[in-house]
């Protein structure tokens, strides 16, 4: 899916200037004369490349899912300087006026109103742990223990960090966790959802995703996004991601959320695919079966082990060494095409809006009496008796 304004910016072939880059959209690889884009959650995204080649993603977010303005800038500004977290830091809002009028770039008062709300970010390198783990079952790419627990370590400390400056990501999970094997870097993408004390929690926020969120993230039968809006409830996700770090290899089957882990089971904290991992836990890494099941069962997200418990877990392991560069294979390819092929349409987990939050976005619900039902004479009724 596209928009007439970026479908017109592309086919004029003319970059635009935002915030001081020059930018274009970048070809689709087989819907040729079109530009490339993925939705994804809530939002768009369009990918641009710049003049020195670095690839960039404008996020657009779809009709009744804009996030506050306000609260989007201070994610920018709450967040740790690290480069696992450069897909936040480094994101610009955009707004009406940005676009700069520059002699020989594009300028269109359609373009830059569209450009209204929309978020620029650069694009990170790798992959997203669910294309990554697609590769690990097919046996194209190979990682031994000391590799897995590094990855594991890497994405344990980010999270550690952002328990530091009080930031929770609430939305841990495949899609999420970016994974460059050739600069054995992990990093964090869509900052949309965050947790900070000095934040207001914006109307529009999922619950997690599916596969990777908590049985309290439920009132009941309802979902309550409320219920994540706190300190510590990355953990329960963490806690997964790591088990799925050390585990999936050739034959080792994905559920339909994309993980290995079964939403509904997770919900119930009990299932039989639960019971398997666990199992296969047991047999090399007891210490590890124990911390995933303390979050299985928690009963609020400081019951979940901390990213020091999962640390002393990953130093309990003998014969555990620190892995060299050299020793890992070179990730082939790495082409943006490649790389949105293998990716996993997310399906993250929103609570069902009330009919007052579609006020807010002017959609006129009809009443009963503004329906014209036509009225039907009914026959006799043939069973009556006589």
């Amino acid at each position: 899916m596209s928009s007439p304004e970026v479908d017109c910016w592309f086919e004029l072939g003319k970059n635009v200037v935002l915030y001081k880059l020059s930018l274009k959209p970048i070809e689709h690889p087989i819907r040729k004369g079109k530009p490339l884009s993925s939705q994804k959650g809530q939002a768009e995204a369009f990918f641009l490349i710049d003049d020195h080649g670095q690839r960039w993603i404008l996020k657009k977010f779809h009709n009744g899912c804009n996030l506050d303005l306000r609260y989007l800038k201070k994610i920018v500004q709450i967040l740790p300087k690290d480069e696992g977290f450069a897909c936040g830091t480094e994101r610009r809002i955009v707004e009406n006026g940005t676009l700069e009028k520059i002699p020989g770039f594009h300028f269109s008062k359609e373009l830059d109103h569209w450009l209204d709300g929309t978020i620029l970010m650069p694009c990170i390198g790798g992959y997203d742990w669910a294309g990554l783990a697609d590769e690990l079952r097919e046996g194209k790419v190979r990682l031994d223990l000391s590799q897995r627990f590094m990855l594991a370590q890497k994405l344990t400390k980010l999270i550690e960090v952002l328990e530091q400056y009080q930031c929770c990501h609430r939305d841990l999970s495949c899609g999420n966790v970016f994974i460059d094997l050739n600069l054995w870097r992990v990093s964090l993408i869509d900052f949309d959802s965050i947790y900070h004390p000095i934040l207001k929690m914006p109307k529009m926020t999922t619950c997690g995703t599916a596969g990777y969120t908590c049985h309290l993230a439920w009132n009941g039968t309802n979902l309550d996004p409320k219920s994540t809006w706190c300190q510590y409830s990355d953990r329960y996700a963490l806690a997964l991601i790591i088990i799925e770090l050390l585990l999936v290899d050739p034959g080792f089957k994905m559920t339909g959320e994309g993980g290995i882990f079964d939403q509904e089971e997770l919900r119930n904290q009990s299932g039989n695919g639960i019971n398997s991992i666990l199992s296969c836990l047991n047999t090399n890494y007891s210490q590890a079966a124990q911390l995933l099941e303390a979050t299985i069962k928690c009963r609020n997200f400081s019951d979940c082990p901390s990213p020091q418990d999962w640390d002393d877990f990953f130093k309990s392991v003998p014969g555990l060494s620190p892995p060299s560069l050299n020793d890992f294979q070179v990730f082939s390819g790495d082409s943006l095409t490649e790389r949105l092929t293998l990716a996993h349409a997310a399906a993250p987990l929103w609570p069902a809006p009330s009919l007052s939050d579609f006020k807010e976005f002017n959609i006129k619900i009809p009443s009963p009496q503004e329906f014209n039902f036509p009225e039907i004479e009914l026959p006799p009724d043939p069973w009556s008796q006589h």
